[in-house]
């Protein structure tokens, strides 16, 4: 079982998995939220153990940036790498020979 990961593993890991730089996250965050969020508070919101002050600044975001990942916020608040949501797969629907359009001309 592995350990209980903090706020900031969480975050950086699904930023991470996105492919998202801290500063698109960010930016991202900035329009979202109607708030100045600057990289550098990303990145220490990232580094910060549970009980540091970063981590608080940041919890009032926890809702949006849940949203901007497609995750349940409060699975970054309270989850652990056991539990990690994943999203459905759909399969598609193979189309048809002439492109699905199935409209005679």
């Amino acid at each position: 079982m592995a350990s209980k990961q903090s706020i900031g593993e969480r975050l950086h890991l699904l930023r991470l998995d996105l492919g998202w730089s801290a500063a698109e996250c960010a930016y991202r965050l900035t329009l979202n939220s109607n708030d100045l969020i600057i990289p550098e508070a990303w990145t220490a919101w990232e580094r910060a153990a549970d009980d540091n002050p970063d981590i608080q600044t940041f919890l009032p975001y926890a809702p949006t940036v849940g949203q901007m990942f497609g995750i349940n916020h409060e699975w970054l608040l309270h989850g652990s790498a056991d539990d990690r949501p994943t999203a459905d797969v759909i399969e598609l629907t193979p189309q048809s020979s002439n492109g699905g359009h199935d409209q005679e001309r």
